[in-house]
């Protein structure tokens, strides 16, 4: 509708400019009457042209208005579209992930969607509000002239027959690039995850040699799609052009017979020069439908398998309870290959009893085990749980009802936290208290979410279930976690993981005042005896430390920002001006200097993997030419080209990382540590005093930008000590236990971050924290497979405590160890996907 109120606008625009030059400037009989008030020429023509500009701004107004609608339904469609795909990934069955990637599936649902998105947006606002302006300005020509009308018309036929017909091959070659590029992408996928074999094998000739191959296809194709739609430009902007011909010549004799006035003819002339856009446009649309056309074909193809999930197994949030007997009637499975067959299964798991599924790697364990977790469906038979049919259940009854452990576990990218607890947010339970103005920022989202057909769940709702857990609220279910990980013998790295961590004092207080109080025992133990206080070399404001870096102790205070480190701060601006300001970048850049030349000395002529440089950790053998490089220019007489200031940098982060207790270099003298602690003193007082960037070094503060462990110890182990470090933590263990704080350190523990995809933690600390998230779901059915397999007492150990913790409840076990089969109450024995043997 907006759109046909833009058309009598557009008209009287081309209108306009006729009665300008036609009556206004070359008119007479004035005053003329416009609305029953008398205009001379001049205030007519003045009406006209201030008229026009009225129309112009409307017109662009209503132009504004249509670009921001559409691009708003664009983004709208887009954003359904990409949850529709992700969620019918979510939908495929697990066995077609073995056909397909995430490196296909990824950029099929960011990039190549994005120009469905924008063709949304235009599909229908472009053709309505162009055609009709084609319309529009081909009935004004027609107006003042039919043969003018048609010629402008002319070379419609010939294009609309021509351009479809070269845009055939075009739409082929569009198809076939976009295959070629999802699978480089597919290869350059496989690579990253890869790369430790590549490098390990020296296969990276062999994998450039495939993508380049790859790429020179890509860019035939490419070239050839250039070369086609360059013709069709071509032939558009000459058939354009051509037309412009016929109007000087037939309007040219028109006017000349008499038969069109001049203003007329630029009136025709001017509509043309507009009528070019709109039909360009067009052109342009026909294409953009056919490119998109393809890209939308190519990803319905691989978003649309024939044996997909029904929407309601995901959205459902049925409560059905999953009580009796595991039972297997005559079930037959295929993932695809062999030594992923089940075949002919028929058995029964009693209700409240734990059974042993053994079978190595390829005899179907693992695929039985999936069976019994709903996980994958039966092709014939059925597999139940009492009397229900696991294939017709939702996720909402499997992932609650039973917990399922694999073989290759997965850890999400987050905290320890939200690993541990990921099995219990199956939907939100307590809204998030808000403000009136938060209100009105969720309403709008929720209206946005509902526009677009995606959920309205609240992620800032509590979305732990406690009740299935067994516990009422955070702290209870904290506890039942620390109990597990201890259970599965994973509550030390918890430990470590939490000393290393961070903690911000403002979310817990009173844990920062223990910690600071066991420093204060710790430093008081210290003084009294003397083993310990030859471990450790504590802060203190007036002293220098001999095992910490000379930036530490030059600063003596860390950036309030974690994510600086110490070699980042004499980047800062400030901490520039105040090294400038007391001459101490030329004395560090002479100390860097000093260690340049003293490890060329050294180390010029030993080979890289002697390990001597191990132990100086502020250089390595790639730097020595670099810095061999700086030396010489910085000893030459004439200082030509000179330092640069890069070169500088790199000589005072030399000095910066300098520890004199590990790095003897004969550098340090009393005389410079004095210097240290004065100048430390004025960055203090002049810097860190009135600056929020830094936080000073205070055996009374607790400091946030410290690990836990450093700010227990406010020090630095003594590295000239051997075992220094482990006797002292030997001794933080002590006092942390005799205080109470390792729980409350497991806890901030569970605040450390685990990387992306858990990469920061061991494939043992992946399985483990699986295992825990598993059993905190307190499900009536759990299913482990391929953990603690092994032999040893700690295996046993665990198993036992598994089955005791299970205890009551239905237990599968899956293992590839006979001799484990015997701890449980029943055994089935796989051999290639048959039972060989029950007991």
């Amino acid at each position: 509708m907006v759109t046909v109120l833009t058309y009598p606008v557009v008209y009287f625009l081309l209108e306009l400019p006729k009665l300008i030059v036609n009556d206004a400037v070359q008119g007479d009989n004035f005053p003329r009457d416009v609305f029953g008030f008398d205009f001379d020429q001049i205030p007519y023509l003045v009406l006209l042209c201030l008229t026009f500009l009225g129309l112009v701004v409307v017109s662009n107004g209503l132009k504004f208005y249509l670009n921001v609608y559409k691009g708003r339904l664009g983004e709208r469609m887009l954003r359904r579209l990409r949850f529709e795909l992700f969620q019918r990934v979510l939908r495929f069955r697990l066995p077609h992930f073995r056909k397909v990637s995430s490196g296909e599936i990824i950029p099929m649902i960011t990039s190549e969607v994005e120009d469905v998105g924008g063709y949304i947006g235009e599909a229908f606002a472009l053709p309505a509000y162009q055609g009709g302006m084609l319309i529009v300005q081909l009935g004004f020509i027609f107006m003042q002239d039919p043969l003018l009308g048609l010629a402008a018309v002319s070379s419609y036929p010939i294009q609309g027959y021509v351009i479809p017909m070269l845009q055939k091959k075009v739409i082929l070659l569009s198809r076939k690039r976009v295959k070629n590029v999802r699978v480089i992408a597919d290869k350059v996928g496989e690579s990253i995850t890869g790369v430790a074999e590549i490098h390990a094998n020296d296969a990276a000739a062999w994998h450039s040699a495939d993508i380049s191959d790859r790429l020179y296809e890509n860019f035939k194709i490419r070239y050839e799609i250039f070369n086609r739609k360059f013709l069709i430009k071509f032939l558009n902007n000459f058939m354009n052009q051509l037309t412009p011909f016929f109007f000087y010549l037939i309007g040219g004799y028109l006017v000349i017979q008499g038969n069109l006035s001049i203003g007329a003819l630029l009136a025709v002339i001017a509509a043309y020069k507009d009528l070019a856009g709109p039909w360009k446009l067009l052109l342009s649309f026909y294409q953009m439908t056919a490119d998109v056309s393809v890209k939308y074909q190519t990803v319905v193809e691989n978003f649309d398998p024939p044996d997909i999930y029904d929407t309601e197994r995901l959205t459902a949030d049925d409560d059905v309870k999953l009580d009796g007997d595991v039972k297997f009637e005559r079930v037959s499975f295929s993932g695809g290959a062999a030594g992923q067959e089940v075949m002919d299964i028929s058995l029964t798991v009693p209700a409240q009893s734990e059974c042993a599924i053994v079978g190595p790697d390829g005899s179907g364990r693992s695929e039985v085990l999936q069976l019994a977790a709903g996980l994958v469906s039966a092709a014939s038979g059925k597999v139940l749980i009492g009397d229900h049919d696991l294939d017709k259940l939702n996720d909402s009854t499997l992932g609650r009802e039973i917990a399922y452990v694999g073989g290759a576990v997965h850890v999400w990218t987050g905290t320890i936290r939200d690993n541990l607890y990921y099995g219990l947010r199956h939907r939100p339970l307590v809204p998030p208290e808000r403000d009136s103005e938060e209100k009105k920022k969720y309403k709008r989202r929720v209206n946005e979410a509902n526009q677009t057909k995606n959920p309205v769940y609240d992620l800032a709702a509590e979305w732990n279930d406690f009740d299935a857990a067994g516990v009422s609220n955070d702290d209870e279910l904290d506890e039942k976690a620390l109990a597990l990980l201890e259970t599965v013998r994973l509550d030390n790295d918890i430990y470590r993981l939490g000393l290393q961590s961070r903690l911000d004092p403002s979310m817990n207080d009173a844990f920062a005042e223990k910690i600071l109080n066991v420093r204060k025992s710790l430093a008081g133990r210290i003084a009294n005896e003397p083993k310990l206080a030859g471990l450790v070399e504590l802060w203190h404001a007036d002293s220098f430390n001999a095992s910490a870096s000379l930036a530490e102790n030059l600063f003596f205070a860390v950036p309030s920002d974690p994510e600086i480190t110490m070699d980042q701060v004499p980047e800062l601006e400030e901490v520039k001006k105040f090294l400038s300001e007391t001459g101490f970048d030329k004395k560090l850049q002479d100390i860097g200097l000093k260690i340049a030349e003293t490890m060329l000395e050294l180390f010029a002529n030993v080979s890289g993997d002697s390990g001597l440089l191990g132990s100086y950790s502020f250089i390595n053998q790639d730097d020595l030419p670099e810095f061999e490089r700086i030396v010489r220019i910085a000893k030459s007489e004439q200082q030509r080209p000179g330092l640069t200031d890069a070169d500088r940098m790199k000589l005072m982060g030399l000095a910066f990382k300098l520890v004199p207790a590990r790095h003897r270099l004969g550098v340090m003298t009393d005389a410079l540590r004095d210097e240290i602690i004065a100048a430390r003193k004025q960055f203090l007082d002049g810097v860190v005093k009135d600056s929020d960037s830094f936080v000073a070094f205070d055996p009374d503060v607790y400091l946030p930008p410290l690990t836990i462990e450093d700010n227990l110890l406010f020090g630095r182990a003594r590295v000239d000590r051997r075992d220094a470090r482990r006797r002292i933590d030997d001794v933080i263990r002590t006092i942390v236990e005799e205080t109470g704080l390792r729980h409350p350190i497991i806890y901030a523990g569970f605040g450390y971050h685990v990387g992306v995809s858990g990469s920061r933690l061991s494939a043992n600390q992946r399985r483990r924290i699986a295992l825990v998230r598993g059993l905190l779901k307190n499900a009536k059915i759990t299913i482990l497979d391929d953990i603690a397999t092994g032999l040893t007492e700690e295996d046993k150990t665990l198993r036992d405590a598994l089955r005791e913790f299970l205890s009551g409840k239905t237990f599968l076990y899956g293992t590839s160890n006979g001799e484990i089969a015997a701890e449980f109450d029943h055994r089935v024995v796989l051999d290639q996907g048959r039972i060989a043997d029950k007991g």
